[in-house]
């Protein structure tokens, strides 16, 4: 079974990059630490555009410099 052939909410071995909890497949975490994240940053993170792959980048650049998720801003 291919990753594009699992069904919708599937989880994978991949954990969460936060807290390293098991997250659902193309997700980019899991969803507590999603719900941290603030509401306008979700916004961007879910903008499906040139400019994703960049934001994406921002978002694990402020996991790994180990800070808040409730302090993270995305460009949007």
């Amino acid at each position: 079974m291919t990753g594009q052939s699992l069904p919708r909410g599937a989880y994978t071995a991949s954990p969460c990059r936060v807290c390293r909890y098991p997250k659902p497949v193309r997700w980019y975490l899991c969803s507590r630490c999603w719900a941290a994240i603030p509401e306008k940053a979700r916004r961007a993170l879910n903008r499906r555009d040139g400019k994703a792959l960049a934001r994406l980048r921002e978002l694990h650049a402020h996991i790994d410099s180990e800070r808040p998720l409730e302090e993270l801003e995305i460009t949007p």
